[in-house]
């Protein structure tokens, strides 16, 4: 339950990056209210209780987690609010209670550049957007570069880093994918993992404690880069791994005989 909130908390939190569109829905809400508080009732109740029952309720979203584990990034429920049906409605009823034609012009201008202040102003501000190039950090990005220029047969890497790997790299093979701790994440088609690689998963949960087992490990397996978390008086030397790369969280190794 507490893993749904913070996921909750933290998609908010992140969203914030691609404005407030999530507060221009509260307000169109508001707005239907008042405008016509008889006629859109209904629709005014249904938008405040998907949003609080459903999409806002930490219980809820649990459940749906846990029986499509897909969901756990919970953007995908987020998208059950109709933001793009309420915003333009509520601002059509707006215009329309006006009587004068040139005041009904204002509130189209105003409402335009209400969305685009709360989006990121057609791209000019995209640097303050969600896209692929900021949802990660610049050190994982920096690493997926890294391992890019390395030219990779095959990398063992730490779950945090898997998601920009996957996203943001191109064609860089992984020992295994997301899909191995997200059960059922395949709608239950059997993907092929084997115990050790379920292993290697805990292995890397503390890698300080199992270096070396790390190393010896992904060495049987052909892989030719470790990427695992950072810790103090990490060795040079990992087996047959030589340590190539050091950034703030991770140690990156490179298989040298």
């Amino acid at each position: 339950m507490s893993n749904a909130y913070d996921i909750m908390t933290s998609y908010f939190s992140q969203s914030k990056l691609a404005g407030s569109y999530f507060l221009l829905f509260l307000v169109s809400i508001v707005l239907l209210y008042y405008l016509q508080k008889s006629r859109n009732i209904w629709f005014i109740l249904y938008g405040i209780a998907l949003l609080v029952l459903v999409v806002m309720n930490p219980i809820v979203v649990w459940a749906l987690m846990q029986l499509f584990p897909a969901l756990e990034t919970y953007e995908a429920i987020t998208l059950l609010i109709p933001m793009e049906l309420y915003i333009p409605f509520a601002a059509t009823e707006l215009a329309d209670s006006m009587k004068e034609r040139k005041v009904k012009h204002v509130i189209v201008l105003i409402t335009v550049l209400l969305i685009c202040i709360c989006g990121n102003m057609f791209g000019f501000f995209k640097d303050y957007s969600i896209d692929q190039t900021n949802i990660y950090s610049r050190e994982e990005r920096g690493i997926v570069e890294f391992l890019e220029k390395q030219k990779p047969t095959l990398v063992l890497a730490d779950e945090e880093l898997i998601p920009a790997i996957t996203e943001f790299g191109e064609m860089i093979p992984l020992l295994y994918g997301l899909d191995l701790w997200t059960p059922n994440m395949d709608t239950g088609i059997m993907d092929g993992y084997n115990e050790e690689a379920y292993t290697f998963f805990d292995a890397l949960q503390n890698s300080k404690e199992n270096a070396t087992f790390i190393g010896e490990a992904a060495y049987e397996y052909s892989c030719d880069i470790i990427v695992m978390d950072l810790f103090e008086e990490a060795p040079k030397r990992l087996g047959n791994y030589k340590l190539i790369g050091i950034t703030d969280n991770y140690l990156i190794y490179r298989l040298s005989e």
